[in-house]
């Protein structure tokens, strides 16, 4: 790692000083209350990233106008007094931690949901949302009611202690609706041309600046780039509404892009440093201090803050799978930073929760966003590491996800441990799971693992197959069973078994395929590896017998697949049927009632897996405790098999 000196120097936002050049930006939690309330777990989950060592935290989008404006189920809001204590606690608590404490204050527009909000969705003009619901144009008399509640919202901010605010014209949200030329269809002073289009911002930001006085630090969040709409903000245009709110008062410009649709998907994750560019050109046209967002890692961004890019980096994601990320920077330790792998894994349970409050309107809270590499994530006071009352030793099988994060924690509790890989590498099903385009930040989460197995001194012994003497003979107190899953090799009529190979083996490096690849299965697996084979070319089929694929993930990761594999030409047919064999292979009949003969040079196995329960049953007879986790005991995701190795290392 380079040396991280201008990351960790001071810098001010008008009156306000900021120890370092960090900024963890504003990231809905769904974490509140679903009347808008703080509740103690975003509080924790603020307290955690602050004594993490970022310099500032822009608190999530909060509601000026609630609850027509929220665009979460439990969304926090800011537009009456009654919120005041929460909000006084939550400012207290993130300054307790030792960052500066900002607040995002913000109004979804036509982002918003009748089911969350009771009402019909606003926006610039007369429309569909993106859910499909009619929207209503806001009047003129609306438009300034609402730059009221956004002055009114900043003087509670102040109020409740924060050190700063943020108006949120970027990502998709209301002051970002009226700045888009493609949302916004007015003919009055609010449409139009750009000057006119920025009208709602600006008002907002001299509202807001007259209402807290000169020095208190205010600042606006805008897109550089729009993607999946036209016509749309570009680079231009973003430098000149960031000029016009320089001079309407705003003490920095946080520079965003935004991906409509589904080039919404297709950004996500995004490259690292994908919006430095945008950034560039808004600060090369204002005095102010300019932010960037983007995948920022350390290294990236002491790159950018020395040439003179941008004057701070905002950490995202990043900072959700390690809140310690910046102290761990900065005491020169980056190979025990938690890497974030860009799943999306928290984007994706926050799309759920709006999903199903659409559904069950009125439900129960959610469980807000999580994250597949930090167990921890809204449930920070709880999840504390603590030493063992008692040293134990502990024999672990299987050194995937689920294993290796069990031999971390229960090490860190002083805990003697073994683990036991009957591969020649630790990562179990990371390995193969790392290799399909957009998966490769997986491979530093086994350099991760594979460093603290060796820092905390855990008893790795490679290359060898568990077995009842093997394990009697360390003589544990503990065993927990983490032997992940064997792939399922279907017997289809009709296909050659000397053709056949899973997809772990394809991903994995020990099967070749040919030309032509039949692919059964059209769940992540079948699909991720499609997308791979795909790179090299030649022709490849997707089966699947379910009326749609990819059922088990989210909408994100469901749109950019689909879209990749569309892109690659890649056939998906689903709700098909075995109808029999001929000489060339199996026989299906498509949803369409056309039969095919399914010839292929190589057909890959992608439909499911077995959980390796192994001796489980012989372990405990044998032993007082014992514990199966992980995929050996259900396959499932990352995130499972990770908290499930925290949490039984915890608790021994």
């Amino acid at each position: 790692m380079m040396r991280l000196q201008k990351l960790f120097e001071p810098t001010k936002i008008g009156a306000m000083t900021v120890k370092n050049r960090i900024v963890m930006p504003a990231m809905g939690t769904d974490f509140g209350t679903q009347d808008g309330f703080v509740s103690p777990k975003l509080v924790d989950y603020y307290e955690e990233r602050a004594k993490g060592g970022v310099g500032l935290i822009i608190v999530e989008n909060t509601s000026v106008d609630y609850p027509r404006g929220k665009a979460m189920p439990n969304q926090i809001s800011i537009d009456h007094d009654k919120y005041l204590e929460g909000l006084s606690e939550l400012a207290r608590a993130i300054k307790r931690g030792g960052s500066r404490a900002a607040i995002q204050l913000e109004h979804g527009g036509r982002d918003t949901n009748s089911a969350i909000t009771g009402q019909q969705p606003v926006g610039p003009s007369a429309s569909l949302s993106q859910a499909g619901e009619p929207v209503k144009e806001l009047s003129v008399a609306e438009i300034e009611e609402l730059v009221e509640r956004h002055a009114e919202a900043a003087v509670r901010a102040k109020k409740a202690g924060f050190d700063g605010v943020e108006i949120h014209g970027a990502n998709g949200h209301l002051l970002a609706q009226f700045l888009c030329p493609s949302l916004n269809q007015r003919g009055d002073q609010y449409g139009g041309s750009l000057e006119n289009r920025a009208r709602f911002l600006l008002e907002v930001i001299r509202a807001c600046r007259a209402a807290v006085g000169p020095d208190y630090p205010l600042w606006c969040r805008i897109n550089a780039a729009e993607y999946g709409i036209e016509p749309a903000i570009d680079y231009a245009q973003a430098a000149q509404v960031a000029c016009w709110a320089e001079e309407a008062g705003v003490d920095a410009v946080n520079v965003s892009a935004y991906g409509y649709g589904a080039q919404f998907a297709i950004l996500c994750p995004g490259v690292p440093g994908l919006h430095l560019m945008g950034a560039a050109q808004v600060k090369r046209n204002v005095s102010v201090p300019v932010i960037a967002v983007g995948r920022i890692l350390p290294e990236l961004g002491e790159w950018a803050l020395r040439e003179g890019i941008v004057d701070m980096v905002a950490m995202g994601r990043a900072l959700i799978a390690d809140p310690y990320l910046p102290k761990k920077a900065a005491e020169g330790r980056p190979e025990d930073i938690v890497p974030c792998i860009g799943c999306l894994e928290c984007l994706e349970t926050s799309i759920q929760a709006i999903i199903e409050a659409i559904v069950n309107p009125g439900g129960p809270n959610q469980a807000g966003v999580r994250c597949s590499v930090n167990p921890s994530v809204g449930r920070e006071r709880e999840c504390r590491i603590t030493p063992a009352s008692a040293p134990k030793r502990v024999v672990i099988v299987g050194g995937g996800p689920a294993g290796m994060e069990a031999a971390r924690v229960a090490r860190l509790r002083g805990h003697d441990v073994t683990l036991i890989e009957k591969d020649a590498q630790l990562g179990g099903l990371l390995r193969a799971a790392a290799v399909p385009p957009h998966k490769e930040a997986i491979s530093l989460l086994i350099e991760y693992f594979e460093t603290q197995m060796n820092k905390l001194g855990v008893k790795v012994e490679l290359s060898k197959e568990a077995t009842m003497a093997g394990i009697a003979a360390v003589r544990p107190d503990v065993v927990i069973w983490a032997a992940g899953t064997t792939p399922l090799i279907l017997d289809i009529p009709g296909i050659n078994r000397s053709k056949v190979v899973s997809a772990v083996d394809v991903l994995s490096g020990r099967a070749a395929v040919g030309n032509t690849v039949t692919i059964i299965g059209a769940e992540g697996i079948g699909c991720e590896t499609a997308n791979f084979l795909a790179n090299r070319g030649g022709k490849i089929t997707i089966v699947e017998v379910k009326e749609r694929p990819l059922t088990k993930e989210g909408p994100i990761i469901t749109t950019r697949l689909l879209e990749d594999l569309a892109r690659k030409k890649v056939e998906v047919l689903t709700g098909v049927k075995y109808e029999g064999s001929d000489r060339n292979g199996p026989i299906v009949k498509t949803e369409a009632g056309e039969f095919r003969t399914l010839y292929a040079d190589t057909y890959v196995m992608a439909a499911g897996a077995r959980s390796n329960s192994g001796l489980v049953s012989a372990l405990k007879g044998e032993f007082k405790n014992v514990y199966a986790i992980g995929d050996s005991t259900e396959p499932r995701r990352i995130h499972d098999a990770i908290t499930e190795g925290f949490e039984v290392g915890r608790r021994i």
